[in-house]
């Protein structure tokens, strides 16, 4: 009896030690599960806006990639998000495609909530930021295309108006602040800068008539060739609203020669500063590619108002007008040129050439 007991006793301890085994390897074929079927995701594609649908009308930031690289895709919810974010992605190839919004807020938060999402794996991904832009009037013209080679944030620091300054020739209307120096600049990876240039600097980009005619009347004394667009690099000054005169091109310039940026100001545009610093928090300040395409110029030109520009606010369609040479024609033009740099970029990522 006494040894039947103690079999028994024994047997209930082993019967315990198998079942925690089995437990334990339950739980971990289940966390294996759980990782192995994360969504590979090899490249982000961040527009900012679209016009009207995703496919097959009058092209925004997106479309074109989305026709490329999504076509068909139906748009994911990302809960918590910006009601601006639109997620669209494809499995195959491991392209996402995130539509954020325009301006800081709505593109830092859209991509934070994104890069936070744990049914993706973002370990090898590249952001590709992709988006229109004004141009420096000084260097730029219609249908350029800018590889983003730093980014400085116009906002940070302290500005007054002209009409404050007792010096009235002094253009000098930005006061930097060292206390934001820590999250108002950014310096692109500069390999990866360097290799993405050499892959894009000869592809051929467009213009047209019009665009050329606006431009050959508000800038007389340049040389024909330089009013036909190219690709170059160049500093991006992140501004949350759309500024436009000879005041904020001089502050523009101010602060990209402030904080000693590699290449001269080029463009000015919304987003560019909230999505370093978001990528900053994921480490993945050196996998960003970042492409701006000139569609105005950052001052007033010929004929040119606040008040004809702005006010009332119009679609873009509707400001595309013969005698509005804010907007020319050169909007659909210039996204097929982003388009057509962009796409060797992430066709390079997909093969491995940029990594």
């Amino acid at each position: 009896m006494m040894n039947f007991k103690s079999n028994r006793k024994y047997s209930g301890s082993k019967v315990k030690i198998l079942l925690t085994f089995i437990l334990i390897c339950s739980i971990s074929l289940c966390s294996c599960s759980t990782e192995t079927k994360k969504k590979k995701v090899s490249v982000i594609i961040v527009p900012k806006f679209e016009v009207d649908e995703i496919s097959g009308d009058f092209p925004g930031e997106a479309q074109l990639f989305y026709e490329k690289y999504c076509p068909g895709s139906k748009q994911i919810k990302l809960e918590n998000s910006p009601p601006t974010a639109q997620l669209f992605f494809n499995e195959d190839s491991g392209v996402a495609i995130l539509i954020t919004g325009s301006g800081k807020t709505a593109t830092g938060l859209s991509l934070m909530r994104f890069l936070s999402e744990d049914d993706y794996d973002f370990s090898d991904a590249y952001i590709v930021s992709v988006g229109c832009a004004g141009g420096n009037t000084d260097l730029m013209t219609f249908g350029d295309v800018v590889l983003i080679t730093a980014v400085c944030d116009y906002d940070l620091g302290h500005h007054v108006d002209a009409h404050e300054k007792e010096e009235i020739d002094s253009y000098n209307m930005w006061f930097p602040d060292e206390s934001f120096d820590i999250y108002e600049w950014d310096f692109l990876n500069e390999e990866l800068c360097e290799k993405t240039f050499q892959l894009i600097k000869d592809i051929p980009v467009n213009t047209t008539e019009k665009s050329l005619k606006v431009l050959n009347q508000n800038f007389p004394d340049r040389d024909k060739e330089e009013l036909y667009p190219d690709i170059s690099k160049g500093t991006a000054i992140t501004s949350d609203s759309y500024w436009k005169g000879i005041y904020g091109h001089h502050t523009a310039v101010s602060i990209a020669e402030y904080y000693s940026c590699p290449d001269p100001y080029m463009v000015t545009e919304m987003e560019e500063m909230a999505i370093t610093n978001t990528a900053n928090c994921f480490n993945m300040l050196d996998r960003i590619i970042s492409l701006r395409v000139v569609v105005n110029m950052d001052t007033f030109l010929d004929g040119e108002t606040p008040e004809n520009s702005w006010i009332p606010h119009n679609i873009y369609s509707d400001k595309v007008t013969e005698d509005n040479s804010e907007t020319a024609d050169i909007f659909e033009t210039a996204m097929h040129n982003l388009f057509d740099v962009g796409t060797v970029v992430v066709d390079a990522i997909l093969d491995g050439r940029l990594k």
